[in-house]
Order: C-alpha cells, then sequence, then structure tokens
C-alpha cells in the first residue's frame, strides 16, 4: 500500500517542486512507526511507535514550504495530534495505576472474567474507586484512538489537514494510518478489554452513529474536493466502528471485509484526482474545486468511467464491491439485534448517494465555465496499473466475491488461535 502511495505521488512531487528524497524518507519513518504500533504488546511501546509515526505526518503535512494552507494544516495536525495523545497517554497511566502492569498478556489475564463490571454504570464515578479509574482509562484510551482516527466529535482536524496537505500525503492518511489503528484497536479491546463490553460497545455505537450523520450532511456541503473526500472518509469510519460495535466474531469478520474494499475504493478515487492535471493559461493548475471537474467525462471517457464506478462503489450501489461492504457490515449488526443502527445506517446511506449523483452531473453532464483543458496524456505506468486492477476489482468483484471472504474469515480466526 506504501508502494502505491509512492507511485502515484512521482508526477505529483516534480511538479510541485518538492525533494522527493525528503518525502520517500518521511513515509518509510511513517510506515515503520505505524508497523511497530501494530505490533507493539506493551501500552508503552504503542506510545513510542505512536509518537514516531506521528512526528512523520507533522512533517509530511508542511511539506509544501511555499503554502500557508499546508503549514496551517500541519499546524493543526501538530496541536491537535499532542493532545489527543495526551488522552492516550493519560488513559494509559490510570490503567497502570490500577494493574500494575502495561503488557497486553498481562492485562488481559488480569481483567479476565471480572463480573463486578456486570452492572457497572459509567455516569456513576461518585465514589472513583479502582473499578472507575480503569473504566475512565479504557475511556480516555478509545477518545485518544477516536481523535487519530477521525471520529465524530474528535474529527476536526481531517477536512483541514486533508486540504492544506500535499495530494499523496493526503491519500497516505486516508489509508495507511486507518489500517494500524483499527488493527491494534481490535487487538486491546477484544482481548484486554471484552469484559467492559457493554461500555465500549455503548461508546462505539455513539460514535457510529454521530459519524454517519456528521460525516455525510457535512459531506453534502462541500465544495472542494479533498475536504469532501475527508468527510465521506468520516461516514465510512462510521461504517467500520458499527461492525467492531457488534463485539463478535463476525463483526470483525465485517469489519477488516469492509476496510479492505475502502482501501481498494479509497485508492482508486485519490489516484483519479492525482492523475488529473489541467491546464490554464499556459501552465499547470492543480484541482481544487468540484466544479473543476466539469468537462471531464467528454475529454477523458476512462477516466470519468474509473471516477463514475469508483463512487457508486463508494456510494453503496449494487452490485459493486462497497455495496457487500455495507451489507457485511449491516448484516453482522442484525445478528447482534442493533437493528435501530441498521435502520439509520441505511437511511443515511441512501442520503449519501446524492452527493456521490452530485459528481456524476457534473463530470459527464454539466457544461464547463471554466477554461481549463484536461491533460490526456499525462498517466503514468504507475497509475495506470493502480487505476486498472482497483477498477476491475470494484467492478468484477460480485463474480468471484469467495477468495476475499475465506481470506478475512482465515485472518479473524488466526487472532484467536
Amino acid at each position: 500500500m506504501t508502494g502505491a502511495c509512492i507511485v502515484v505521488s512521482f508526477d505529483y512531487l516534480k511538479n510541485e517542486q518538492i525533494n522527493l528524497y525528503e518525502y520517500s524518507i518521511l513515509l518509510m519513518c511513517a510506515l515503520l512507526g505505524l508497523m511497530l504500533f501494530v505490533s507493539s504488546f506493551d501500552l508503552i511501546s504503542m506510545y513510542l511507535s505512536l509518537e514516531l509515526q506521528s512526528l512523520s505526518f507533522y512533517i509530511l503535512a508542511t511539506l509544501r514550504r511555499d503554502s500557508a494552507f499546508s503549514a496551517e494544516a500541519g499546524l493543526k495536525y501538530f496541536i491537535l495530534g499532542v493532545f489527543s495523545t495526551g488522552l492516550l497517554l493519560f488513559g494509559i497511566s490510570l490503567i497502570y495505576g490500577v494493574a500494575g502492569t502495561t503488557n497486553f498478556e498481562n492485562l488481559s489475564k488480569l481483567f479476565m472474567n471480572m463480573d463486578l463490571f456486570e452492572s457497572y454504570n459509567i455516569l456513576n464515578i461518585i465514589n472513583f474507586d479502582v473499578n472507575d479509574r480503569l473504566v475512565l482509562g479504557m475511556v480516555f484510551l478509545m477518545i485518544g484512538f477516536f481523535f487519530k482516527l477521525a471520529v465524530v466529535p474528535f474529527h476536526m482536524w481531517a477536512p483541514d489537514v486533508y486540504e492544506g496537505s500535499p495530494t499523496p500525503v493526503s491519500l497516505f492518511f486516508a489509508l495507511l494510518p486507518k489500517l494500524s489503528l483499527i488493527g491494534l484497536f481490535i487487538r486491546i479491546f477484544f482481548f484486554i478489554f471484552y469484559d467492559l463490553v457493554l461500555i465500549w460497545q455503548y461508546i462505539c455505537l455513539i460514535g457510529s452513529l454521530a459519524s454517519i450523520i456528521v460525516g455525510t450532511f457535512a459531506a453534502l456541503r462541500q465544495y472542494k474536493i479533498k475536504r469532501f473526500l475527508a468527510y465521506s472518509g468520516i461516514s465510512h469510519i462510521g461504517f467500520l466502528l458499527l461492525g467492531f460495535s457488534t463485539g463478535s466474531i463476525e463483526g470483525l469478520q465485517s469489519l477488516i471485509f469492509y476496510l479492505l474494499i475502502y482501501f481498494v475504493m479509497t485508492l482508486n478515487i485519490w489516484t483519479v484526482v492525482l492523475s488529473l492535471e489541467v491546464r490554464h493559461n499556459n501552465k499547470n493548475v492543480p484541482l481544487k474545486y468540484i466544479t473543476d471537474l466539469q468537462g471531464l467525462g467528454k475529454s477523458n471517457k476512462l477516466l470519468g468511467a474509473t471516477f463514475l464506478v469508483t463512487l457508486f462503489s463508494m456510494g453503496g450501489i449494487p452490485p459493486l464491491a462497497g455495496f457487500f461492504a455495507k451489507v457485511s457490515v449491516l448484516f453482522s449488526a442484525m445478528e447482534m439485534s442493533l437493528n435501530y443502527m441498521v435502520v439509520i445506517a441505511i437511511l443515511f446511506s441512501i442520503i449519501s448517494t446524492f452527493y456521490y449523483i452530485r459528481f456524476i452531473k457534473i463530470i459527464f453532464f454539466d457544461t464547463p465555465k471554466n477554461s481549463y483543458v484536461f491533460q490526456t496524456n499525462s498517466i503514468s505506468y504507475g497509475k495506470a496499473i493502480i487505476l486498472g486492477v482497483t477498477f476491475y476489482f470494484m467492478l468484477f468483484f460480485f463474480l468471484s466475491p469467495d477468495f476475499l471472504f475465506v481470506l478475512v474469515k482465515t485472518t479473524v480466526f488466526s487472532l484467536f488461535v
């Protein structure tokens, strides 16, 4: 996935005169932090690896030194990132104060089969005994993860950072951190705090509901491409949390299944954005507004068709891959009797198709009101391969979905061996 992010960024870095050497080194440092983070087996090592990746992210966000938007994005990301890391560290300190250890295996053994939490009320913290400190530490740990995942109401940094960062960096932010964060999120809450499932399930359901609602309505009002993709990603995070909040193996399978398909869709749509070069007054101009896509369906029919398939897949239109991803999450929620969440998710999924259809209208039917001319020969071989693989995956996934179901099922069951 990191290799794909590097491949699609070559042309952008060349046009924007960004040092490829610095970009590659920072990307590798961030990748190292992500790998150490997802493989952590201790809360302290988790925190240190998180700091390693975060420092790389802060610099990557400000890579365009001549852009005030990039500096603003990096500053906002730094301030809110430090704040979220502080919340995470405070939660770790509370857990350590109760358990006396930060090792995942020791914590899971210590908190296993603790019946005293069955009747626990998260609002009853008057006495603030040992149980309260443990639950409060878990809540702060969850909030720290929610900040990093841009879950509502801790999402305020994502649209600004996506807009101000260089486009390949925004692609990286949209993909790889989610994989490592969700992977460790599963390990912590399914192995250490599973006996507190009634508490963290309630919090996850609230975050899922808020992310789906806010992400959908906020995306309806966006006129800039990057901000739209940021809010669309927030809405998808809501569906991922819905699968997680079921607290079941089927829910984990649907979560990972949705995550893999979401990665394919996100990689495709960001690659399309990076592939669009326009000339205005004899110079290259980056795309900024959604209305800048007017005329794409006529000037480059192949890219227009790719955009159409990806948007319909993200909207959950059958028989594309995104439809199967959403259906798997909704079925897992129904199995756990979360029917009200399923109804709400379906309702807002229908509403979200409006802004995806708005893209189709702009690309294929609107008359261009600017003097932009799309460059039709600017797509490199690397981009073409990535676009082709992801396009055919989304379009023909329904012909043979078994391979991915088997892969996801094997992956989930290997976590419990």
